[in-house]
């Protein structure tokens, strides 16, 4: 079973949606870490366009560009729910 995620918008302290493990370990894997156990992402436009070219699946692609709307950056982190 894999497991779900809750993705926070981390400035207005709000949810963004939830993800799975797998849409989870993409960011991991493709998102700059700060350290082992951060878990704190950096979004901008440049960003989603480098996670779509790198084959981030639609649904995640879509939550954060609407998560981004009318903002030049977001801050995001993930929790397990």
């Amino acid at each position: 079973m894999e497991g779900i995620y809750c993705l926070i918008d981390i400035e207005r302290d709000q949810e963004i949606g939830t993800i799975t493990e797998s849409q989870v370990q993409f960011l991991i894997d493709n998102l700059e870490e700060e350290g082992i156990e951060d878990q704190d992402y950096y979004i901008d436009e440049e960003l989603l366009a480098m996670l779509a070219e790198n084959g981030c699946d639609e649904e995640l692609l879509v939550m954060l560009t609407e998560a981004l709307e009318g903002r030049e950056d977001i801050d995001i982190r993930y929790e397990v729910i």
